[in-house]
């Protein structure tokens, strides 16, 4: 996101004055919308939502104790004045302060989201609330192991607080033990292997069924619908020459949409017949039919079919009766007739088959309120909206599909398909409202349920993920973007063996689907069961060469099991996605402590300038690349690495005790000597 713009500078110092003040927050939020900074936009939601609940706390809190002060007035009699319900203010201490400000101006860091979960557990008592944010925390992408550990044992301690189980107390890391010298504190990235749960969170969004909704077709009974549609156009046409004889000004002939299901067209051409019969009426010419049309149930097309015909068959015999008893010429249209009867649906569905979308929004907008059917009128919002959106005009579609659920609450496809949008556009608490309107109509949809399965795991919500798609699953089992998706959420839950059984459901429904080999290679990848790993990577680019990031995994791979230089080129050529920065460096770090390892010093330090080229605020990376810079003797270079390192990380006692041998080597006694005192007390503490 763009936060030197004059917007975002006005909005973050608002924050700085105010840092829990949840408006402004939702000013970013906003600008992140207007910027179209998706991941960014996410992370704000998260905080934001941990925000509100703290103000909801407080006013909680407010309301018991006026509860409390008015039972209390109430059984003393006391006349003390009863506290305010209000809450204008939260109260903040410093670091709060500074981590929320720093927070505004650096969404995306996960060491800023964790500290603020570890106050919403802490200091606000709201543990629920901190959890999604230690989630969000590891799918940004955790500055350093020690992080992503530290996250996972608060995650852990919620989830066993909540289940009533003591904690395990956290296992004091040992990173930081004594520091031999010849050993310049190297440590092997091969003890990093992230964990399945958060390389889906990091980089496994499911996907999103992209086909839109389409209303089933009631069968009919004696013919199949494309007959049944001629035969009903055929009687149409017929009862407007009839009427055309008898009439001054006849309407116009309707072409109705073919697009859409047999119950909506049935709509459209009874509407037609009651449009012309009151035209018929306006010119003194009264048709009392006895069919009536709601005899028929709504969804019965083929009863409603008959009635249509037989209503269209007694109008035609009683305009042919009036025109046996006063034959008259009937009246030439005049070419420059300016009174038409307004607008038409059938000429706005013209005008959207011929792709001019601005003119059939215009004359939408110029229909008078009750002149169709609303649910007419939605339908053709809703297949304007469709146009748009297939022309890729999101903002457009969004109007066209809320005009249309205005019109008519219960229009299926309206819903969904603008709850797919929204979702494209990480409005995701809107997309959701939008996916279970959608379900409450129709919850048989397995569409319906997957979207709204991969809305709930960007949401953080993995359990409810998993049990959407398992009833997607459950509607439509050869479903392999369900399977897929549900092998995603479940290994955010860290339930592997159940996601490796719906990779390859997936894979058994559609063998060439690269997202469920790209899962099945995390999870072998985290179990240490490489050869596997490496050939469900293979399939991910034998299938997709440009699949982001199965490139970098597969370098891992490939250097963990012996073979540098295959694995050297497959990370040079890795598809890297826009944003995407930790697996990428965890790669280039991998390659070059193998290099190093090899004693090839140069290579290694070209690596970890790699890898710092993604994550320059890796302070172990900087650390590293200074041991290899101090092997070839190139003393000073380590030396500005190692400040480097300290810089970024002050409490890295490595990085001090490296520092403080080669400022001693470089003749900086005092130096030196001050930074291994600070290396000890660090190793103390």
């Amino acid at each position: 996101m763009n936060f030197t713009t004059q917007a975002a500078q006005d909005i973050l110092s608002k924050i700085e004055r105010d840092p829990a003040e949840v408006r402004h927050w939702r000013q970013l939020l906003i600008l992140c919308f207007d910027q179209k900074s998706i991941d960014t936009l996410q992370t704000l939601q998260v905080v934001v939502a941990a925000i509100e609940q703290i103000w909801n706390k407080r006013r909680q809190r407010a309301l018991e104790a006026f509860e409390e002060a008015r039972a209390r007035q109430r059984s003393t009699g006391s006349k003390e004045p009863l506290p305010s319900t209000t809450v204008h203010s939260i109260p903040l201490s410093v670091r709060q302060k500074e981590n929320l400000v720093k927070l505004s101006k650096n969404p995306q860091s996960s060491l800023l989201l964790y500290r603020l979960g570890l106050y919403l557990e802490e200091d606000f008592d709201l543990p629920d609330a901190a959890t999604p944010l230690y989630d969000r925390a590891l799918g940004v992408g955790p500055e350093d192991f020690q992080l992503e550990e530290k996250i996972n044992e608060a995650i852990k301690r919620i989830k066993a607080r909540t289940q009533q189980i003591p904690a395990k107390p956290a296992n004091v890391s040992s990173d930081f033990g004594v520091i031999a010298p010849e050993s310049m504190g190297v440590k092997s990235p091969s003890h990093h292997r992230p964990s399945a749960a958060a390389l889906i969170k990091r980089t496994g969004r499911l996907s999103v069924d992209r086909s839109r909704l389409q209303a089933a077709p009631a069968a009919l009974t004696d013919t199949s619908w494309p007959e049944t549609q001629k035969k009903l156009d055929d009687a149409m046409s017929r009862l407007l020459t009839r009427t055309a004889v008898v009439c001054e000004t006849a309407p116009r002939p309707m072409r109705l949409p073919r697009s859409i299901a047999p119950s909506q067209w049935l709509e459209f051409l009874e509407g037609h017949v009651t449009l012309l019969l009151a035209t018929l009426d306006a010119q003194g010419i009264a048709i009392r039919p006895s069919v009536n049309l709601e005899e028929a149930p709504r969804q019965d097309v083929a009863a409603r079919t008959n009635l249509v015909l037989a209503l269209m068959e007694e109008i035609e015999r009683e305009l042919s009766s009036l025109q046996s008893t006063s034959p008259k010429p009937a009246a030439p249209k005049p070419e420059t007739d300016t009174l038409p009867n307004a607008v038409r649906l059938e000429d706005i569905f013209e005008l959207i088959d011929a792709g001019n979308f601005a003119e059939a929004e215009s004359q939408l907008r110029k229909l008078k309120e009750g002149a169709f059917p609303s649910d007419q009128v939605s339908e053709v919002w809703s297949h304007l909206g469709l146009a748009f959106q297939n022309n890729h005009e999101s903002t457009r579609a969004m109007f066209a599909y809320q005009r249309a659920r205005e019109l008519n609450p219960d229009n299926l496809q309206a819903w969904f398909n603008g709850g797919m949008i929204q979702q494209e556009e990480g409005m995701l608490h809107p997309a959701l409202q939008c996916y279970l309107k959608a379900i409450e109509l129709d919850p048989e949809q397995p569409k319906i349920w997957c979207n709204l399965g991969a809305l709930q795991f960007q949401l953080g919500e993995f359990q409810h993920s998993v049990d959407s798609l398992y009833r997607a699953v459950g509607l439509k089992p050869d479903y392999a973007r369900a399977w897929d998706n549900l092998a995603g959420s479940l290994c955010a839950l860290d339930q592997l063996e159940e996601a490796e059984r719906c990779c390859h459901r997936a894979i058994n429904f559609k063998p060439d689907y690269a997202d469920p080999h790209f899962k099945l290679g995390t999870i072998y990848f985290q179990a240490g069961r490489m050869e596997e790993a490496e050939t469900a990577f293979r399939k991910v680019l034998e299938t997709n060469h440009g699949y982001p990031l199965a490139g970098h995994y597969l370098a891992i791979v490939l250097a963990r099991t012996h073979r540098l230089e295959n694995a050297l080129e497959v990370c040079e050529t890795a598809a890297t996605p826009a944003g995407e920065t930790e697996l990428p460096s965890l790669a280039w770090n991998e390659m070059a402590f193998h290099l190093y390892e090899k004693g090839e010093y140069t290579e290694a330090i070209r690596a970890y300038e790699k890898a710092l080229t993604f994550t320059p605020e890796r302070a172990v990376i900087w650390l590293d690349a200074g041991v290899a810079h101090q092997q070839l003797g190139e003393i000073d270079q380590a030396r500005r690495h190692y400040e480097q390192a300290v810089e970024l990380d002050p409490e890295l006692a490595r990085a001090w005790h490296n520092l403080g041998a080669v400022r001693q080597e470089l003749g900086d006694a005092r130096g030196g000597q001050d930074a291994l005192i600070e290396a000890e007390r660090l190793l103390a503490r």
